[in-house]
This record gives C-alpha cells, structure tokens and sequence, in this order.
C-alpha cells in the first residue's frame, strides 16, 4: 500500500492544481475517513483514493 501511496503522490507531484479532499462518513461503527489525491495532467483530471 505504501509503494502505491507514494508513486500516487509522486505523480500528483506533476499535475497541475493538485487537490487533497476528505470524505467523512457517520454511522454505528464511528466516523469513516476517505482522502481523495486529484489533480490535473494535461487536460485529463485524476484521483486517486488510497
């Protein structure tokens, strides 16, 4: 997972307008956190969730 990670922040190095977002969802088991990496490569917008 972390070699993933890492060549995902690497690449995102390289974009333009690159993004960090978070979702937060609520429910019976506690607060579930998803980080969202988006950014732009040429005219082509990526994410990654990791």
């Amino acid at each position: 997972m972390k070699p993933l990670l890492l060549l995902a922040l690497l690449a995102l190095a390289a974009c333009s307008n690159p993004m960090l977002s978070t979702d937060f969802s609520f429910g019976e088991d506690g607060v579930s956190v998803n980080p969202t990496l988006s950014g732009e490569i040429g005219k082509a917008n990526v994410s990654v969730q990791p």
